[in-house]
């Protein structure tokens, strides 16, 4: 899957989910996600400009937990944090990532960790998050299962946001990881 994806910065995750309300998206979800990242000791998979995480997922309204495993692509454009993504669900992220230590990967420091807000409005997933340590973002996400299809899903995603006052320019691409680093001078 080409997972077609924008970061906004914002000020106030209020207002901008009033807007996506009024434009047609309905409330999902709220969730606590934690990512943890990994990489070889040559450091080889994040100066690819590629991730490899395990994410755990807590349901902040029924406590429900679940953990998937993701590596993410290089970024196919200079505008976007589009990317070719895998993902699979995982029964323990605890194994997972033993798992990926015992052969040879270590953990990234920091720890990302978000409570998301998502909504859906067809195949647009806008996610309200607030990311520990950096504040509160927008993004928003069209999967594709072809390269064909992400200009038309980026077109989509630019309407949406010329709709609520932005613009693609406003965006970021350094991914919440990264954010934390620089930080911390990582």
């Amino acid at each position: 899957m080409i997972e077609v994806e924008i970061k906004l910065p914002v000020q106030n995750l209020e207002e901008i989910r009033k807007k996506l309300l009024e434009s047609g998206f309905r409330e999902e979800s709220l969730i606590e996600e934690r990512d943890r990242y990994f990489d070889n000791d040559r450091g080889e998979i994040r100066a690819g400009q590629e991730a490899l995480r395990v994410r755990e997922t807590r349901d902040c309204l029924t406590g429900k937990t679940r953990a998937q495993m993701n590596f993410k692509g290089r970024k196919l454009d200079d505008r976007t944090m589009t990317r070719k993504e895998l993902e699979t669900e995982v029964e323990d992220g605890n194994v997972c990532r033993e798992i990926l230590q015992a052969i040879g990967y270590r953990p990234v420091e920091p720890e990302v960790i978000k409570v998301r807000r998502m909504l859906v409005k067809e195949s647009v997933t806008a996610c309200l998050d607030s990311v520990h340590g950096l504040g509160d973002f927008l993004e928003l996400e069209i999967l594709t299962d072809r390269e064909e299809k992400r200009e038309q899903a980026l077109g989509h995603i630019e309407d949406i946001l010329k709709g609520m006052g932005y613009q693609i320019s406003d965006t970021v691409r350094t991914s919440y990881l990264s954010m934390l680093q620089s930080q911390a001078g990582i």
